[in-house]
């Protein structure tokens, strides 16, 4: 098994050498990495923090692969991750011995604009119906049930990053990739502020990062979430959460968690790499919250964070290799990262490994940026 390296501790460049370095230890780099493994590859992570430490760390984890405002061309491939969810979770559970609470109980929406979901088994339901199913729902006179379901990204990143280091992951930490090396025209490694390390491949997963890691082949800019969690107060005796369902209103969504806490979020923010909580913006989804569950109340604010969303200029994911050769990107998901990592994973591997990928990517490739 490989071991962890950090390299805030290299002065100079490292002897050793991988079949590819995946640049960010998100949950798309962390995914891909412990695929690759399985091809008997020789994979690295670098990784400017901690792994699953950014947006993964802040991201609600909603798999909404019925939301009606999902762009028709990535429906295929949410369709496909969400349908490998629970076995990419039942694998991993078992792999690490620890739970990502994978919910699916549903999702309760109201949709304002008279769209409808895009899922063929969603059901539209009065208000009795919401009272009866839900009953601390300030309900309004119909929503939609949607199949859809949530995990935890906090613990799904720490049981991809254990699963990546037991299936011999190596790992470099605590100092941001400077610059992709090349030699004879390709991808030959990276550079970081401390040495350089080299690689056949170079797979470029830095999320709101990934823009600035030369050459600049790979668009992207960070988009701003705030969210906030409640827990139930020390004499509340309950064992579960207040509500059963996900709840996506238009000003807000709520996400329960087994252990009893309740997410809001999120605001959509172009504030660059901005990453402050504003208690203004906190307290304005506090009782957007409380507007459509009051019973909220009886909780108390346990923390608030941002988290910085990556985007490309269409706000399609970036997947496939750049202009570069040897160059490859995974990234770009937008508010879309948790839910599509495991297909994203899949069709790198694939890619990566010379075959040919289950989907078509061509909307998605990182050449679709290129002036030429």
């Amino acid at each position: 098994m490989g071991q962890s390296r950090s390299a805030h501790c290299s002065t100079i460049s490292t002897v050793k050498s991988w079949d590819i370095i995946l640049i960010g230890a998100g949950v798309i780099g962390l995914s891909l990495a412990r695929l690759l493994r399985g091809e008997s590859l020789k994979v690295a992570v670098f990784e400017r923090s901690e792994p699953a430490s950014e947006a993964t760390y802040a991201a609600g984890g909603m798999i909404a692969h019925c939301d009606p405002h999902t762009p028709d061309v990535l429906e295929p491939l949410v369709r496909a991750s969400a349908a490998m969810y629970p076995g990419f979770v039942q694998e991993l559970e078992a792999e690490t011995a620890g739970s990502v609470d994978l919910r699916d109980f549903g999702t309760l929406a109201w949709l304002e604009d008279g769209s409808k979901p895009k899922c063929l088994n969603g059901s539209l339901l009065s208000q009795a119906e919401l009272s009866r199913i839900e009953p601390l729902l300030s309900s309004p006179e119909r929503a939609w049930f949607l199949p859809e379901s949530t995990v935890d990204p906090r613990a799904l990143g720490h049981a991809l990053a254990k699963s990546a280091k037991r299936r011999g992951v190596d790992f470099v930490t605590g100092s941001p990739v400077l610059e992709v090396l090349v030699a004879d025209a390709r991808a030959s490694g990276v550079r970081t502020s401390h040495a350089s390390y080299s690689a056949g491949t170079v797979v470029n997963c830095a999320g709101a990062w990934a823009a600035q890691i030369s050459p600049g082949v790979i668009p992207s800019r960070p988009v701003k979430g705030q969210m906030l969690c409640l827990v139930p107060r020390s004499d509340d005796r309950r064992t579960g959460p207040m509500i059963r369902y996900v709840v996506r209103a238009p000003d807000i969504y709520i996400i329960p968690r087994s252990d009893g806490r309740i997410l809001l979020g999120a605001t959509v923010e172009e504030a660059g790499f901005d990453k402050r909580v504003d208690t203004e913006t906190i307290q304005c989804l506090y009782h957007a919250g409380l507007a459509v569950v009051p019973a909220l109340a009886s909780m108390r604010i346990h923390d608030a964070w941002a988290g910085l969303r990556p985007a490309a200029p269409d706000n399609l994911p970036v997947l496939g290799e750049t202009s570069l050769r040897g160059y490859y990107a995974a990234t770009g998901h937008y508010r879309d990262g948790i839910m599509l990592a495991p297909v994203t994973a899949l069709l790198m591997t694939q890619i990566l490994s010379g075959r040919e990928p289950d989907g078509d990517l061509k909307a998605f490739s990182p050449r679709r940026f290129d002036p030429r």
